[in-house]
């Protein structure tokens, strides 16, 4: 015999707006990329600023020495 449907079957997908996880998921790549570009960006143009030299990219491991500045006594004028 044959076994009939009563009505349709439905899927609910979760939202948010307009928003759904295959949507999400769909940008993720694109949005990993253009952040780590914005990223990259203020680390270039905030490389000479002494705050954040300070503040951040001396407590880099490894790196950080870069931007330690340790001057020789004789050369500090008076």
């Amino acid at each position: 015999m044959v076994s009939y449907i009563k009505g349709p079957v439905y899927k609910a997908l979760s939202r948010f707006g307009k928003l759904n996880p295959p949507l999400v998921r769909a940008y993720v790549p694109d949005l990993l990329i253009w952040g780590g570009a914005a990223g990259a960006a203020v680390a270039v143009f905030t490389e000479g600023v002494p705050l954040f030299q300070q503040t951040f990219y001396e407590k880099i491991p490894y790196f950080g020495q870069h931007w330690i500045k340790e001057e020789d006594p004789e050369e500090i004028p008076v």
